[in-house]
């Protein structure tokens, strides 16, 4: 979700940004429907995708000189300019919930306003999160963390297994002590260190053997059934939906990923591909506050905004209205839009000019 899938300026895994843009887009459908239940796992397929691009692109030049102050200005390029413009959207979207959300007063959003700038939680307790501007971006938090981690080890291989060794059992007890996927308000916050660490370096890990070359060879098309097998895994679970969300983390993702990274050239597929990686990150960070904006002036059915923000049935912006056109069917085409074009006016511009100043 947050990384250029270029490794080294030469070779582009081109399936990953498909990847990518594909798992945005069934979060999106996830908060603005009853669709795909599970499809919050894309979160850790995103960790797990930025811990195997960071290591491929960061891993041996972070131990040279002046390796670590390079990766911290490209973070920031990449991370902090489309995080900005979508965190503005959002506060124009909750402003209009002081009030009608429990611990979300005038004074809540004024601090969260500043913490949310230098991307910390904020301090109130609130239904929206513990980043309350922009529900999403708890997972940047925990990016975040996974960076600065990923700074002081490097790639190093021996890491690599003992921080997957101890995150991945940490994180499997805190979901069954916390009864959700953890980290996205303050009662499960402690759980998301491990969730986000159990994935990232899940992805350092595959890099590693990767680069080894534990490798296999797939033609083009395969990239179909791919997207195909991710889509139909959301859309439901078997065993215990715990297990079956372990199941995805462990087992699921890594092999998506791995078959993904051995598939051949396509021109076209590389092209949409492309596009979907460029728009992936913007459109899993503005549409939140898209769903809240449409649902607040009563554009389809705002029993969306009520399954993502618990509240009862009715909402400040009228009656829901069970009749009403899924807000999906809104949503989606207005969120492309909008992630394409933050893609092309701000965080290409965004990357391109801090990376021309270098104030780190």
């Amino acid at each position: 979700m947050t990384d250029d899938v270029n490794t080294d300026g030469k070779h582009r895994f081109w399936m990953l940004d498909l990847l990518r843009g594909t798992s945005a887009i069934l979060v999106l459908i996830y908060h603005s429907s009853n669709l795909f239940p599970i499809a919050y796992a894309a979160v850790d397929l995103f960790f797990m995708l930025s811990g195997f691009v960071l290591a491929e692109r960061y891993g041996e030049s972070m131990l040279q000189t002046g390796g670590r102050r390079n990766f911290i200005s490209h973070r920031i390029a990449r991370l902090y300019p489309v995080y900005l413009a979508c965190t503005l959207l959002g506060a124009v979207s909750v402003f209009p919930l002081i009030g009608h959300l429990e611990n979300w007063s005038a004074g809540a959003f004024a601090v969260s306003s500043v913490t949310s700038l230098l991307m910390l939680p904020a301090p109130s307790d609130t239904v929206l999160g513990i980043l309350p501007l922009n529900g999403p971006a708890w997972s940047l938090f925990f990016e975040v963390v996974a960076n600065i981690v990923f700074l002081v080890t490097a790639a190093r291989l021996r890491v690599t297994v003992l921080m997957v060794a101890l995150s991945a059992p940490i994180f499997a007890v805190a979901l069954w002590y916390f009864r959700y996927p953890p980290g996205s308000v303050w009662g499960d916050i402690l759980g998301g260190f491990p969730r986000v660490l159990a994935s990232f370096y899940g992805g350092v890990l595959i890099s590693h053997l990767w680069r080894r070359g534990l490798r296999v060879r797939l033609a083009a098309w395969a990239s179909l059934l791919l997207v195909a097998v991710l889509t139909a895994l959301y859309s439901g679970f078997i065993f215990t939906e715990r297990k079956y969300y372990l199941l995805l983390t462990f087992a699921a993702h890594p092999m998506i990923i791995w078959f993904g990274l051995g598939l051949g050239r396509n021109i076209r597929f590389e092209r949409f591909a492309t596009w979907m990686g460029e728009i992936s990150y913007p459109l899993y960070l503005v549409h939140v506050p898209l769903l809240i904006l449409l649902a607040t002036f009563g554009v389809g059915d705002c029993f969306a905004l009520r399954n993502y923000l618990g509240l009862g049935n009715t909402s400040w912006g009228g009656e829901c209205s069970r009749d009403a056109i899924s807000l999906t069917v809104f949503l989606l085409p207005l969120s492309l839009l909008a992630a394409h074009l933050i893609a092309v006016s701000i965080q290409s511009p965004g990357r391109k000019l801090w990376l021309r100043w270098r104030p780190i």
